[in-house]
């Protein structure tokens, strides 16, 4: 279980969060909804310890994170952030391969199970035909899938993207939020920020809403009204009948 007890986060001594507590299970999608702002990022930086909670809890099967290496946590927590930079000179393949850092000692080369888990990564985000493309040359639709490969072949027990389909396309936002769901039935724990009603309603188990730094409530899909995404995004929306049993929404 990873999970967050009355936790208090920000940055500079600003708070951004506000007595979170909230868990991330094994064999589950966990959707993070809200406004731009409302601590989403910032949530999910403290779930894996880059950002350290100021008061409250975070724990990783039991540990604390806090006392936990760094190379500890990441062979259990994988995390994809927003933004991010890539250095001149590495190809798309070196980048997957960067998720295995973790598994490998300071001198050790990687090996046969390493080189697997990259072209299993690299054939989930469809990846193959860049890989020896400098990352530099990506399109941003394309650097964004070379992320979320790096997160793949770390193979974690947990895994947290934020925002993961901002770039895509719409076939490749389904691309990667169906392999998210595949993570989920594989026992892995999956957290995501999503600005996305839509396709947290059909790939998430549980969705969470926080707005201004609070953890509003923690529904099931089919538990979502439309009073609850008025007050969390302060616009009417309507549903719609969806595909099979599914429901659409709208904000009008």
């Amino acid at each position: 279980m990873l999970s967050a007890s009355r936790v208090f986060a920000g940055y500079g001594g600003l708070p951004v969060l506000r007595e979170i507590s909230l868990e991330i299970r094994p064999g589950e999608v966990l959707a993070l909804l809200g406004p731009n702002g409302s601590g989403k990022s910032t949530l999910l930086s403290a779930l894996c310890g880059v950002v350290r909670a100021t008061e409250g809890e975070v724990r990783l099967g039991g540990r604390l994170i806090s006392g936990m290496d760094r190379r500890s946590v990441s062979r259990q927590v994988a995390y994809v952030p927003q933004q991010f930079a890539f250095t001149q000179g590495f190809r798309v393949e070196e980048i997957v391969l960067m998720g295995r850092s973790c598994w490998l000692g300071p001198f050790e080369r990687p090996g046969e199970t390493d080189r697997r888990k990259v072209e299993e990564a690299l054939a989930a985000m469809e990846l193959e035909r860049v890989r020896e493309k400098p990352v530099t040359e990506l399109s941003g639709g394309e650097a964004q899938r070379a992320c979320l490969a790096r997160a793949l072949a770390q193979d974690t027990r947990f895994c947290l993207f934020d925002e993961p389909t901002a770039s895509l396309d719409p076939r490749h936002a389904l691309l990667v939020m169906e392999r998210l769901a595949e993570l989920a039935r594989e026992g892995k724990g999956v957290a995501a920020a999503l600005h996305d009603v839509n396709l947290a309603f059909r790939y998430a188990s549980r969705l969470a809403f926080l707005k201004e730094g609070r953890l509003l409530g923690v529904f099931a899909p089919r538990e979502v009204n439309e009073a609850v995404l008025e007050t969390v995004f302060e616009v009417r929306w309507c549903f719609a009948p969806g595909p099979g049993l599914s429901r659409l929404a709208f904000p009008v």
